[in-house]
């Protein structure tokens, strides 16, 4: 076999071996599993390292540098370093200093409380609800699901009430309904349930078809 052929083959052994090893797992937890969920991990946290000093690290020194001769640059550039060695303070301060790691970390929390409710709001119950409020117009299936899906909505949630009404009446209809919105949430879920399941198969056999493959283009060589 000439080089030039030997390095597509090696090339194709590789993901197939880490492959296998990963495979190795369904007959129980042994060291050729836990060498390739080692060097995931391995590889996972050196590309991590890589893209933080390349996208944060590096442009955030390159920052400080540029704004030397600006004070206010500057002072806006040394606030997040400042706040970063403040994180350092609970690993090396002892019981002491330790506290003033708080003072970032009250930050980071804040501000990913923010962008959460934010987001949710915005990318997810704002779209939602105007989504649900369509026009009744088109083929009869068109305008039933424009109906039904705002009456599944508030069925759904209706799952989620605890208090009762005082009114007989409207308290059978809200069992009624919380009891239906809990028949609808499981069926969603089962829906996502089968969509995971359908996605973990497909991924599983796009693996064995690169078994199969490699099998064959090794047999050629």
């Amino acid at each position: 076999m000439t080089a030039e052929a030997l390095w597509p083959a090696l090339l194709a052994l590789v993901p197939a071996v880490i492959t296998i090893l990963v495979f190795s797992r369904l007959f129980g937890d042994n060291p050729l599993f836990r060498f390739a969920q080692y060097l995931f991990v391995g590889m996972s946290l050196g590309y991590a390292f890589v893209v933080t000093y390349h996208q944060v690290l590096r442009p955030a020194v390159l920052g400080v540098l540029a704004a030397q001769n600006n004070s206010v640059l500057l002072s806006i550039h040394l606030t997040p370093f400042g706040l970063g060695l403040l994180l350092l303070t609970r690993l090396l301060g002892g019981q002491k200093l330790s506290w003033l790691a708080n003072i970032p970390l009250a930050f980071i929390f804040g501000v990913s409380a923010a962008l959460a409710l934010s987001g949710a709001l915005v990318g997810t119950l704002l779209p939602q609800l105007v989504d649900s409020i369509r026009p009744l117009k088109g083929s009869p299936l068109e305008i039933g699901g424009n109906i039904f899906l705002p009456l599944g909505i508030i069925i759904a949630l209706s799952s989620f009430t605890f208090a009762q009404p005082k009114n007989p009446v409207l308290a059978q209809i809200q069992l009624f309904s919380a009891h239906l919105g809990r028949w609808l949430l499981g069926l969603t879920f089962g829906f996502f349930l089968a969509g995971a399941l359908l996605t973990y198969l497909t991924a599983l056999n796009e693996r064995l078809e690169f078994l199969i493959q490699t099998i064959r283009i090794l047999s050629h060589k």
